[in-house]
């Protein structure tokens, strides 16, 4: 049986880039290496995208991703993957950014769409779409 090729996108240009890092690495660190064929991928805080070779090291916040290769085609890259798990907190992660490139490039991705993510990003707009569907909020 083949493995699914599984692209993992940590990092990202938000200030929450050291959160995610972390996160990524918790699941990184469980993902079943005998069903995926892992292709971890870090955005550093200018969204410059890199290879990211799994080092197995415990990793602490703030601490500096080492062990990276620059992607130069990030398009071609991407397009080898069967699906992409995005661990991305904040601004072009959480807010539809990277849903709508992955969309765009019919890569299938864990995690609400962008709509729904562009939405609940937003504070004011989930409250307005709760009311008009008549979803109590607090």
């Amino acid at each position: 049986m083949s493995k699914t090729k599984l692209g993992v996108i940590l990092g990202g240009m938000s200030t929450e880039n050291a959160v995610s890092i972390l996160s990524a690495n918790s699941i990184l660190k469980n993902l079943d290496k005998e069903k995926y064929e892992i292709f971890p991928i870090y955005i550093d805080e200018e969204g410059k995208w890199f290879e990211y070779f799994l080092d197995n090291k415990e990793r602490k916040i703030g601490q500096k991703v080492e062990n990276i290769e620059p992607i130069t085609n990030v398009f071609e890259y991407l397009k080898q993957l069967e699906v992409v798990f995005p661990v991305l907190h904040g601004l072009y992660g959480e807010d539809g950014t990277i849903q709508g490139l992955l969309e765009l490039l019919k890569i299938p991705y864990v995690g609400c769409k962008v709509l729904a993510s562009s939405i609940g990003m937003d504070k004011v707009y989930t409250k307005i779409v709760f009311e008009k569907a008549r979803i109590k909020s607090s």
